[in-house]
């Protein structure tokens, strides 16, 4: 363990260059903030290089005996890494995890969804109901905001990585793309499909297989992008019996 008082400290700006992309591809490396996040990497056998924090409580402890170097720092230099004004704990620079080959497994599809919110709320809710993860274009996975909205579940899902909606096809999968109105209603979705979730403001890639959609039965024109990709997730996971008893 050692301490910390200058924001100029290399270490300091090293880590507070994670919140920009390149940085982060260049390195290999994001940030995680928060006592949750970090415990849910600690859970999945990630080691975190660094924890920066006020005070060493039971997470940080546990990232230490992990093999974490632990450096204690003061509000104004927790604030610069996390990039936040009220940081919410520990900031802890970890490895990104190497993404996986599609395979023939229910996966979620963030087709040039551009913002971290909605992107960390649905990679939330695909570890919720055991789908793989795959993102092409749009915001990066690992950008500290994305991970702060999914609250730790990044390390609970499977990344891949396939190049286009016909490497899904290849391996199986059935593309449907969701869509505000006009498509099939979720309980009539193949269970192991591979669920599209599009921009915000550009929605849906044209080469999706056929278009989904949740029944909205007031006047309310859609829903938020993450909210009706997870109302999808969900019933495609119970349709195939992967809710258990709780579903």
């Amino acid at each position: 363990m050692r301490e910390i008082r200058s924001p100029a400290n290399p270490a300091v700006k090293a880590a507070a260059e994670l919140h920009r992309r390149r940085r982060r591809r260049e390195r290999g490396r994001t940030l995680v903030e928060g006592p949750g996040p970090l415990g849910e990497a600690l859970d999945a056998g990630i080691v975190p290089e660094t924890v920066f924090t006020r005070a060493v409580d039971e997470v940080v402890a546990a990232a230490e005996a992990a093999g974490a170097e632990t450096v204690v720092v003061d509000d104004r230099i927790l604030r610069r890494i996390a990039g936040t004004t009220h940081p919410r704990g520990p900031v802890a620079v970890v490895e990104i995890p190497s993404p996986a080959p599609a395979r023939r497994h229910p996966t979620l599809v963030l087709h040039e969804v551009a913002d971290p919110g909605n992107a960390g709320t649905l990679v939330r809710s695909a570890a919720a109901f055991g789908y793989d993860v795959a993102v092409i274009g749009g915001v990066d996975p690992w950008e500290p905001k994305t991970i702060r909205a999914g609250a730790g579940a990044h390390f609970r899902v499977r990344f891949v990585v396939p190049a286009d909606l016909d490497e899904l096809r290849r391996v199986g999968l059935v593309v449907a793309g969701a869509v505000p109105r006009g498509g099939v209603p979720p309980e009539e979705l193949d269970p192991e499909a591979a669920i599209v979730v599009g921009s915000e403001a550009h929605g849906l890639p044209g080469d999706v297989d056929l278009d989904v959609a949740v029944t909205i039965p007031t006047a309310i024109e859609s829903l938020n992008a993450a909210v009706a990709g997870s109302i999808l997730m969900y019933v495609a996971a119970r349709r195939a019996g992967r809710l258990g008893q709780g579903g």
